[in-house]
């Protein structure tokens, strides 16, 4: 089987801590991170990140930032990955952060100032990325 990658995927980082590695382990269930591997496996493979399962640009200061949002649903829940397109080369996305959102309400309550935030350091050069491994044996 020949699997087509268009996307490669990246997780914010700040010197070797992983914020998104760091929420998929601590905080999201058996049933959350099968969710969100499948959703990185689909993205992945998928040419124009407009078709992308749950893609979305915000309204607002995240929309001014070029910020994006994946959703996706697991435990009754709905969660959102925030991102935006990498400089480094063409077809790179960098996940921000994750949050559960219900409503108005982000959980984690700062969620979106920090995305803000790492976008901002990722453009000053302040951060760096780490490529996710998509786990298309799944």
């Amino acid at each position: 089987m020949n699997i087509v990658v268009h996307w490669s995927l990246h997780d914010y980082s700040e010197g070797s801590n992983s914020p998104i590695q760091d929420w998929y382990v601590s905080d999201l269930s058996d049933a959350g991170k099968f969710a969100f591997d499948a959703l990185l496996k689909n993205t992945a493979k998928t040419e124009n990140h407009l078709e992308w399962s749950g893609f979305k640009y915000p309204k607002g200061d995240l929309r001014k930032q070029r910020i994006w949002q994946l959703a996706f649903g697991a435990d009754g829940r709905q969660y959102r990955l925030l991102g935006i397109f990498g400089s480094s080369f063409r077809k790179q996305a960098v996940l921000l952060i994750g949050c559960y959102h219900k409503g108005t309400i982000y959980t984690p309550p700062n969620a979106l100032e920090t995305a803000i935030k790492r976008a901002k350091a990722l453009r000053e050069g302040r951060a760096g990325t780490s490529e996710r491994k998509i786990k298309f044996d799944r």
